[in-house]
């Protein structure tokens, strides 16, 4: 008897964990619309400069996560992200911030770590699948947006933001998933300078701010330090008022608070970007199983199922894995 046929879309942290989980039980294909394995674990490449300009870092809080980090640890694809982290708040000095459990990121990219998840994975990159067609004997027929044919599946699943699983799932019966979360926009500045980082800290937090974070994402394990990448993270609710502003003007705007609330001024820097993320952080009002829906053979899963972490993707879909390990033997 044959294996059951899986497209799994979205080579994100989550994506992979599944293809890596369901592998021995299943033919997986993973596709990915971007150039490059990592989802929001993604780098910006402009050499000298390189700029984690979506997920800053992550934790890890549970038992599982632990463990699934353990391997990559030690071979140092993970590492700790330690040093002096500030806050910025109108009207007062700045103070240090203290980080109250280990904060990890992947070296020397945040990339770094889903790129060694994918190995051994069947992953087609620059691939955008089209909203799925009626199910036939053979299963889903996937295509590009192109046009072009991506194969018969007997299960897809998804791990991109609701909004947009939504579009792919349209003959989906009475489909129902991500019903309490939320996920905001964010703006992201990236800003390459010639010369080492010569302040003594490493990120800062923006309080009553158009900017939430500041990240000297050369000072990461792996980087090269001599030359100063700088990734500036908006605030989520001035991105969500400006979701669809002109990107030039969104990068002044970002600028001028930069230097106006940090300090930090860009005249003269060797590399200014502005990327925006459309569904960057997941607002979760409550806990919500991933979706799994076993009539259609369709399931979904992502950060929204319980909070924005890296972590909590990881996990909805270690719990997505489970469930469906039983139903593909």
């Amino acid at each position: 008897m044959s294996k059951p046929r899986i497209a799994i879309i979205g080579a994100g942290i989550g994506g992979l964990h599944l293809a890596r989980c369901l592998q021995p039980h299943a033919t997986v294909q993973v596709f990915e619309k971007a150039r490059g394995a990592g989802g929001r674990m993604s780098t910006r490449y402009a050499s000298p400069y390189f700029f984690d300009h979506g997920a800053q870092y992550f934790t890890a809080r549970s038992d599982a996560f632990r463990a699934f980090l353990a391997p990559y640890l030690a071979t140092g694809t993970v590492a700790p992200w330690e040093g002096k982290v500030i806050t910025f708040q109108p009207g007062k000095a700045p103070h240090d911030r203290i980080w109250f459990e280990p904060h990890y990121v992947a070296s020397p990219h945040m990339n770094s770590l889903c790129k060694a998840m994918a190995e051994g994975i069947i992953l087609q990159l620059g691939c955008e699948v089209a909203p799925l067609a009626a199910r036939d004997a053979a299963g889903w027929q996937l295509f590009a947006a192109d046009g072009a044919p991506l194969g018969a599946f007997d299960w897809v699943i998804s791990t991109a933001p609701p909004v947009q699983t939504a579009r792919l799932f349209v003959q989906a019966p009475g489909q129902a998933f991500a019903t309490t979360a939320r996920l905001q926009a964010c703006y992201a500045l990236m800003l390459g300078l010639d010369a080492p980082w010569q302040k003594p800290w490493m990120a800062a937090k923006l309080l009553d701010s158009t900017l939430a974070w500041i990240a000297v994402n050369s000072s990461k394990p792996g980087r090269d330090a001599q030359a100063t990448s700088l990734v500036v993270h908006a605030a989520t609710e001035w991105s969500e008022q400006h979701a669809d502003a002109e990107m030039g003007w969104a990068q002044e705007v970002l600028l001028a608070a930069l230097k106006a609330e940090a300090g930090i001024d860009a005249v003269g820097a060797a590399h200014i970007a502005t990327h925006r993320w459309r569904y960057a952080f997941a607002d979760v009002n409550e806990p919500e199983a991933p979706y799994l829906n076993e009539a259609a053979q369709l399931a979904a899963c992502g950060d929204w199922c319980e909070g924005g972490r890296v972590e909590a993707a990881w996990l909805a879909a270690d719990r997505l894995a489970q469930q469906l390990r039983a139903l593909v033997g």
